[in-house]
Parts: structure tokens; C-alpha cells; sequence
């Protein structure tokens, strides 16, 4: 099975690395005041609504006005999608200059600037109204007084370092995601399966659930690593000083990888010999899940309680399904390493009503989602998100066909009375050999996955 693993983690490297950018498709959507306007009455607040949300790099939005630069206060606001930066005391009439610097949820820096004049605010009053805003007929209103030079926003890139970066810190973002899934579903299998004498392999179990909290550490130290060097412009070097990394990490990035990161050290540490004592683990896959939700499409989604929650019954759902998967194979392989009869019946058939039931939850949730994301079915053809979408969808549908195969003629197999113990030694070999080659496409599902997370619809 390691070399199935082995060819489909290459096979869809390559594809990843000729995958078009998402970076570039997170792009500023409205500014106020806006890019060439002119505002009347005080102005107290400049707003940045990007398409996604973003990570604030550097001082994030620098206002040059007429008196040189403007100190403000920068937030965020909906999950990172807006950007405002509040002067204090407002801004007074004068021809103004904004340059705004962030980073796409992939690391990607974007830049720009834009400008806007300010007039009326000497003689308002000080219960000013609302500002409004006029827009020139022609052209751009000009800045009032000398012209503003551009603040200088130029960056030495490596193209290349900073492309292969992007790869590498979505399969850092696929290895966290497999770890959670397998992690989380370990422990649903350990309480809804394992009932009986099948009881006796919890252990097994819960070793297995322990390891993939490592496996996230891992991933998650690697996709903040590669997040730095695509901050940095594809500079390695400068991708290791504290400032990248604090970059890398910024905004509400710092919630989504701190969340993971406690979740999968308390899975790593809290996954003891027994379902009660690893309750430390319970906590930890319910934090990364919370990191999972918070840095994800549905995060961004209206209204937001609603997707959300179908995004959390999506990851359960799929976390049951593959976690279950792996969890099979794990107990059958070691009950033949240790000599043992490999005994699968009932553990077959709890796991294959558990599987069923996912597999429905799975599909509708994901329904929704896709329905949610897109602004129209057109994008599941017209854009590589809804390519790889059909892609990942084509892959869950051999899964679940080698699913039912298990359920409907494997399973059975194992449950029919009179069989020897030579026939249900063999039954139980090819319920093992078919998680194994569930196991490997799920691989390939959750790869597909990372980049579909990181990645925007228009891209």
C-alpha cells in the first residue's frame, strides 16, 4: 500500500505544482472612500474589502497626506475579509495616498495603492453627517497641494522558490488535514465499532490516533515555513527572520495555526490506553476542527452559522468515513502480525453502517458547500476550483463503489453461517486489501482538498 501512497502523493505534487496560483485571484474588491473620489466631511475610517480573507503584512496600510504620513489603527473585521485603518481625529481636507500590503490565505503578498481627496471638513460641524462621496466625471480627482510619490512597496522576488513554497505549504496543509481526519475518525471508530471482543485492539487503536497528532505538528510547521518564504518573495534566507515568520503568522492566520497546533499536541499526548483516559484527545481534534472551520471557504459563508455547521457535519462525516477506513486496516494488520484470527466479521459490518451513513452526510454537505461557494454551475467547468472539485468528486465516487463492493458482497461473505475458518481468514484478507486501496485514494482526495482550500473559485 506505501507505494500506491507513494505514486498518487507524486502524481498529484505534479499536478499541484502546474496548478494556477489562487494567490492572485484574492484581490482588493472595494475601497472607502474609493480610488479616485472625493469625499465631503470628515473622513473616519478607510475601509479595504478584499474577496477573501487576508494576513496583514508589514504596517498593512500606510496614508500619506498632505502633512506626511497619517498614524492610524488597523483591525480586521469578517474573518479577516475587511481591512480598516482609523486615523485618529480623522482626516482633514487634502489630497490623500493609501498603500495597503497583505498576504492571500496561500501567503501570496499583495500590494497596491489608491488615492482619494478630502474637502468640507473645515467648516463642518463638529455632529458631522455621514461623508458622501462624489465621483469625478473624468478622471481621478488630483491630490490637493504637491503630488504624493508612491510609498515604496518594491520587493526583490524569486518566482520560482516562491512557486514551489505554494506547493509545499499545501501538502503541508494536506499532511494537517490527513492527521485531523484520521485522528478524529480513530476515536469515533474506538466508540462506535469497536464494541465486544474487538474491544481488546482499542489500544492499537489509540496508538494510531496518537501518532497523527504528530503528523499535524509536522504539517503545520511546514506549511508556516513555506508561508514564510512566499511572504518573503521566495527569499529563503529572509524567510527564516522573525519577521517573516511573524508575517506568515499574522491576523487571524495566528487562530487558525495556534488551534491546530494545541489540538494535535493534546491528541499527541492525550490518547492513552482507554476511550476515557484520552480526553484530552477529545478536546484536541474538536480545537484543530475549529482551526480547520475558521481557516476555510465556509468561514466566509452567509449566513455563517448555517455553513459552518454544515462544514463541521462535513468534516465528522468524512473524518468517520476515513479515519474508519485507516482504522480497519491498522486492527486487521496487526491481528495477522500477532498470529491472531483476523476475526472481521462484526467489526466489518458495524464499520460498514457507520461508512453508509457518512457517505450520505458526506455528499450532502458537500452539496451544499459547493452550492454555497459558487456564483454559478458554470465555475465547476470554466474554473480550475470547480475542475478540481469534479476531480475530487470522481475520486470519492471509486471510493465509496469499493465501499459498497465491502458492504454488499465482503461483509457478507463474513457473516455467513457455515464457512469455514480457511474461507473467513480469506474474506477478511480482501477487507483488508480493500481499505488499503480506500486508504490510498482517500490520499488523493485529501491532497485534492488542501488545494481546493487554499485556492479561490475565480482562479
Amino acid at each position: 500500500m506505501l507505494k500506491k501512497v507513494a505514486v498518487v502523493l507524486f502524481t498529484v505534487a505534479l499536478v499541484l505544482v502546474g496548478a494556477p496560483s489562487a494567490s492572485a485571484h484574492t484581490d482588493l474588491d472595494t475601497a472607502e472612500p474609493a480610488d479616485g473620489t472625493t469625499t465631503s466631511g470628515p473622513v473616519g475610517e478607510v475601509l479595504l474589502t478584499f474577496t477573501r480573507p487576508v494576513t496583514p503584512l508589514g504596517d498593512t496600510v500606510v496614508v500619506e497626506g498632505p502633512d506626511g504620513t497619517v498614524d492610524v489603527d488597523v483591525t480586521q473585521e469578517r474573518a479577516g475579509a475587511v481591512v480598516v485603518a482609523t486615523p485618529e481625529g480623522g482626516l482633514a481636507d487634502g489630497g490623500y495616498e493609501v498603500a495597503w500590503s497583505v498576504a492571500a490565505q496561500d501567503g501570496h503578498p499583495l500590494e497596491g495603492t489608491f488615492s482619494f481627496t478630502v474637502q468640507g471638513t473645515q467648516t463642518a460641524p463638529s455632529e458631522a453627517p455621514e461623508p458622501t462621496v462624489t465621483q469625478e466625471a473624468s478622471s481621478p480627482a488630483e491630490p490637493s497641494g504637491a503630488p504624493l510619490p508612491p510609498p515604496d512597496l518594491e520587493r526583490t522576488t524569486d518566482p520560482g522558490a516562491e512557486d514551489f513554497a505554494q506547493v509545499v505549504a499545501r501538502l503541508g496543509n494536506a499532511a494537517a488535514l490527513w492527521g485531523l481526519l484520521v485522528g478524529a475518525g480513530g476515536l469515533l471508530f474506538a466508540a462506535l465499532v469497536m464494541r465486544g471482543p474487538d474491544r481488546r485492539d482499542i489500544p492499537v487503536v489509540l496508538r494510531a490516533v496518537r501518532w497523527t497528532g504528530l503528523l499535524v505538528l509536522v504539517g503545520l510547521a511546514v506549511r508556516v515555513t513555506a508561508r514564510a518564504v512566499v511572504v518573503a518573495g521566495g527569499d529563503v534566507a529572509a524567510a527564516g527572520s522573525a519577521a517573516a515568520l511573524g508575517d506568515a503568522l499574522a491576523g487571524p492566520t495566528a487562530w487558525v495555526f495556534g488551534l491546530q497546533a494545541v489540538g494535535a499536541a493534546l491528541v499527541l499526548v492525550g490518547a492513552w490506553r482507554s476511550l476515557p483516559g484520552s480526553w484530552a484527545a477529545v478536546v484536541g481534534v474538536l480545537a484543530m476542527t475549529a482551526g480547520q472551520v475558521l481557516g476555510g471557504h465556509s468561514n466566509t459563508g452567509s449566513p455563517w452559522w448555517l455553513v459552518v455547521g454544515v462544514d463541521v457535519a462535513h468534516l465528522a462525516a468524512a473524518a468517520t468515513w476515513t479515519g474508519g477506513v485507516v482504522m480497519i486496516g491498522v486492527v486487521l494488520r496487526r491481528r495477522r502480525k500477532d498470529g491472531r484470527a483476523l476475526d472481521a466479521g462484526h467489526l466489518g459490518s458495524r464499520f460498514s453502517s457507520v461508512a453508509a451513513l457518512s457517505v450520505v452526510v458526506v455528499g450532502i454537505a458537500g452539496i451544499l458547500l459547493a452550492v454555497e461557494i459558487l456564483d454559478r454551475p458554470s465555475q465547476l467547468w470554466e474554473s480550475s476550483w470547480g475542475l478540481f472539485l469534479l476531480a475530487k468528486v470522481a475520486v470519492v465516487a471509486v471510493v465509496a463503489a469499493i465501499g459498497a463492493h465491502q458492504h454488499f458482497r465482503v461483509v457478507p461473505s463474513l457473516q455467513a453461517p457455515g464457512h469455514g475458518a480457511r474461507r473467513a481468514h480469506a474474506a477478511g484478507s480482501l477487507l483488508q486489501r480493500g481499505a488499503g486501496h480506500e486508504t490510498a485514494l482517500l490520499v488523493v482526495v485529501v491532497l485534492i482538498t488542501a488545494w481546493l482550500v487554499a485556492a479561490s473559485v475565480h482562479a
